[in-house]
């Protein structure tokens, strides 16, 4: 199998998941640890040094990118596992399918490696100051949603510990009434008031579940989106 054929194409500037090298279009070249993936419109990746990096697609040169991988591409196809002969294949005494599985998993050890002397490692230049701009007012959009949904939560519980601490408040007074001889006719408000708030608790209660619950699915939504963690706190 070629190694073309085993790559993940990205959707926005249509290149293949473990491009060795990043040109821009300003002729800066990024070398890439790993594969990239695309988050909207920005690709994700990790620099030879192991540092976690961002930069808005529109930035890659395509063209120039695709003709950084062409040497490591030749590599590992000249790297590539022969055929293996009849002889061979009783030598090894495996089916078909595990062998085929083998010969896989020896083409995919094989990787290519980048001319080092056309490689920049220092990132491109820093984003314009409109863009940091609006990566900050979707941060704070992100921070305010979170923040409204960690609220419905508090204000949940904080009513269903109200009627809790009202349910003990009218039971030591019930109890307090019957130590001192009053017949139950006597307190009849506090008894009509007490099951009242009894019958408020598990709504209360089902009104905390549906706060916690639509918070979680808020924040799979973001995670899905490629939002960072930290825009939730």
């Amino acid at each position: 199998m070629s190694i073309l054929a085993s790559l993940v194409l990205l959707t926005t500037v249509n290149l293949p998941a473990d491009v060795p090298t990043l040109v821009l279009r300003s002729g800066q070249r990024i070398a890439v640890q790993g594969t990239i993936r695309e988050e909207s419109d920005r690709l994700v990746f990790r620099q030879a040094g192991g540092a976690l990096y961002t930069l808005r697609a529109s930035e890659i040169d395509v063209q120039e990118t695709r003709a950084a991988m062409r040497p490591a591409l030749v590599a590992r196809t000249e790297a590539a596992p022969r055929a293996i002969t009849a002889a061979e294949r009783l030598k090894l005494r495996v089916s078909e399918s595990e062998r085929e599985r083998l010969l896989r998993e020896l083409e995919m050890n094989h990787s290519g490696k980048p001319a080092p002397d056309q490689i920049l490692l220092e990132p491109p230049e820093p984003p314009t100051r409109a863009e940091v701009q609006a990566e900050k007012s979707e941060e704070w959009s992100w921070r305010t949603r979170a923040r409204s949904y960690e609220e419905a939560i508090r204000q949940a519980k904080e009513n269903l510990n109200l009627l809790e601490r009202r349910v003990g408040e009218l039971r030591s007074r019930i109890a307090g009434f019957i130590s001192l001889g009053y017949k139950p006719r006597q307190f009849t408000y506090d008894t009509a008031v007490l099951q009242t708030t009894l019958e408020q608790i598990p709504y209360a209660e089902l009104e905390v579940t549906r706060s916690e619950r639509a918070y979680a699915q808020f924040k799979e939504d973001a995670r899905r989106q490629g939002v960072l963690p930290g825009w939730l706190r």
